[in-house]
């Protein structure tokens, strides 16, 4: 062999060990962040209707009364630091200047997984649930269940009072990631009915 073909196979390897030293470097840079426009999220917030039991001046509710679900619509996946700030702002449909206001931020999470090292991953079609507990009493302490009518009647534990049908709406704002604007929702209404004992 040359001295001249030994040098191009030499400057050949020297090239290719460049390459895969570049490629390598490569790998351990992280993704930026994948945000494409405001319509790549869907958020849909429930709150929990049907009989809402009441004993001793207390709503027995649980975790899940109000509830947020956030989807990715979009065919990539999304990412970023999570900056999660849902405001429910909660009124009765006939009184509507007795309002109560919930936040819901990523303490709230319950999709585990979705958010490490506080970056909220979304899976093309997949959700991230965030959810709270509600009283249902108004920002100042007011029960909602002392703003509507209610009725005596008993059962086999006794005399207590009910409501019919009662109307809750619930309005405001999302916000999931900060380069993304946030998300008007609302009023969406729920039905429920209290049963004071």
């Amino acid at each position: 062999m040359s001295v001249s073909a030994r040098r191009s196979d030499s400057a050949h390897m020297t090239l290719a060990l460049a390459l895969l030293a570049s490629m390598a470097a490569g790998c351990d840079e992280s993704l930026p962040p994948r945000l494409p426009d405001p319509n790549a999220i869907s958020v849909s917030v429930t709150l929990k209707g049907g009989t809402v039991l009441v004993s001793g001046g207390t709503a027995l509710t649980d975790m899940e009364t109000v509830r947020a679900t956030v989807t990715n619509v979009y065919s990539e996946v999304l990412q970023d630091t999570v900056a999660v700030n849902i405001r429910c702002r909660i009124s009765l449909g006939a009184v509507p200047d007795s309002t109560a206001l919930v936040t819901l931020d990523a303490s709230a999470l319950a999709t585990p997984g979705a958010v490490q090292n506080g970056v909220l991953t979304l899976l093309p079609g997949g959700d991230a649930v965030f959810q709270s507990g509600w009283n249902y009493k108004t920002s100042g302490g007011t029960p909602f269940w002392t703003l509507v009518p209610l009725k005596d009647t008993s059962d086999a534990l006794g005399r207590f009072k009910i409501s019919g049908p009662v109307e809750i709406l619930m309005t405001d704002t999302a916000r999931i990631f900060k380069p993304i604007p946030d998300y008007t929702f609302g009023p969406v209404p729920t039905i429920v009915v209290f049963e004071v004992r």
